[in-house]
């Protein structure tokens, strides 16, 4: 008898557009059942696994033994040859199979044949590559189903249900096991429903799970605009404390949290419940470098990153590809020349899995600046004050309210459009308030940014 195992929690990531192009291609004939196989890498953190895709192979028509509306027979060197690649490669781990059933409109389901043949493949396949993992999927016209397999420690295969997430909410598929129904909205959000149309306000109030990393001047803006978004669970990482200079600028902080240099993550959270008891707010005093962020970024559907430091943004980016988590960084900066302002600006960078984007290849990370930060002779790290601001270390550029605000907005602004699609994406928006205030995309870092890039590239 095979196993239902419960309990854990197991994603299938798939880069932007992905999703949408794999069943565009295999739902193109409803007359018959169609195949295809994931090349994906199987990433565990806590108590969470994440299959990210990195590939997908489509048999031609030729590898068909036979194929009609209710059931397919393919030819066996088509798995035989991906199973080969996978073993020739580091970055791939695991076989993700797909089928159709095509002549359903919903109701997504493993047949008694799909259960024979799934549990046969997976003994088949702990004999001979003991280290593979195997996945399976099946769709509908609408809705897919889907389940991780492994074998326990007498022998025996069973398997866990899996969701499917995307970059994109528009990509998105029901599943009948996810349970998480969009929750009723409420008085409080019927201007945003007016606004943003009730279908984007449902998709942003079910199951997305936001994390704010960094909740400073920009941070702590972010993190109250995702509240009165009704974003229905946030969290809030960051290991620093409170101070009185930060009180220019840090949204619920208060004068005697300040003085008593309270724990900003939990200042902000319970500044945030009282705007909505009902959202469920996680604040973690810890260091981006600490393990348990892993658990928390890989359970995420979207990261703001709000940091101040290279190595802060470069660790982040690094587990949001590991765990094919979409992010959106902002940062300000007010230069100060004398006692004159030598300029105000600002920044918003969407990245996405699939996009071939990110930190790295746009030239925001510099790696010298990273080895000086994380560097253990207290020496160098100290003189990182004549460049700017590092945790820990005194404030060379000054930073006001109203600037975090744009920037935070911008940033989120991006984040709902995620939702809304109400225009083309931009990766870079920029704020400038010199001469004039204006906001314009940032194209020319874009077309200029440096490729192949070693984490963005394909």
């Amino acid at each position: 008898m095979i196993q239902i195992a419960s309990g854990r929690k197991i994603f299938i990531r798939f880069k932007n557009q992905a999703l949408t192009n794999l069943r565009k291609t295999l739902l193109r004939d409803l007359s018959k059942e169609h195949y295809a196989v994931l090349l994906a890498k199987r990433q565990q953190a806590g108590d969470i696994t994440v299959f990210t895709v990195v590939e997908i192979r489509i048999p031609g028509e030729d590898w068909y033994k036979s194929q009609h509306g209710a059931g397919l027979t393919l030819d066996g060197k088509f798995v035989g040859d991906v199973l080969s690649e996978i073993d020739q490669r580091v970055d791939v781990d695991s076989v993700i199979e797909c089928h159709t059933h095509p002549f359903s409109q919903r109701n997504a389901w493993f047949s008694a044949g799909d259960d024979r043949n799934e549990s046969d493949f997976v003994k088949w396949l702990h004999k001979i590559e003991p280290n593979r993992h195997y996945v399976s999927i099946v769709f509908t016209q609408t809705e897919y189903k889907a389940r991780s397999w492994e074998m326990d420690k007498n022998g025996c295969p069973f398997h866990t249900p899996a969701l499917i997430r995307t970059q994109k909410i528009s990509e998105q598929i029901k599943s009948p096991d996810d349970t998480e129904d969009s929750p009723e909205i409420g008085e409080m959000f019927q201007r945003s429903v007016a606004a943003l149309g009730l279908d984007a306000m449902r998709k942003m109030t079910c199951q997305q799970k936001v994390s704010v990393i960094g909740v400073g001047g920009v941070g702590s803006i972010i993190a109250e605009h995702l509240i009165h978004l009704g974003i229905p669970y946030v969290n809030l990482i960051d290991y620093d404390k409170l101070e009185l200079t930060n009180m220019n600028r840090i949204v619920g902080a208060c004068y005697e949290d300040a003085k008593q240099k309270r724990l900003k993550v939990e200042c902000i959270k319970k500044h945030l419940q009282l705007i909505n008891p009902k959202a469920v707010i996680n604040a973690y005093p810890i260091n981006v470098f600490d393990k348990e962020i892993e658990s928390i970024i890989a359970e995420s559907n979207w990261i703001f990153i709000a940091t101040d430091t290279h190595a802060s943004r470069y660790q982040i980016q690094n587990m949001a590809f590991k765990y094919f988590v979409p992010f959106i960084t902002g940062g300000s900066k007010i230069e100060v020349k004398g006692d004159s302002i030598k300029s105000i600006s600002g920044e918003v960078i969407l990245v996405r899995m699939g996009d071939e984007i990110c930190l790295r290849c746009l030239g925001k990370i510099k790696f010298d600046e990273v080895a000086k930060e994380i560097h253990p002779d207290e020496m160098v790290r100290h003189g990182l004050i004549a460049g700017g601001y590092v945790s820990g270390f005194d404030v060379k550029e000054p930073s006001v309210k109203t600037l975090n605000t744009h920037i935070a907005t911008l940033a989120v602004d991006v984040f709902v459009n995620q939702f809304t699609e109400r225009r083309r994406d931009a990766v870079i928006t920029v704020y400038e308030d010199n001469y004039r205030p204006k906001i314009y995309e940032d194209r020319e870092t874009v077309k200029k940014r440096r490729v192949p890039c070693s984490i963005c590239g394909e």
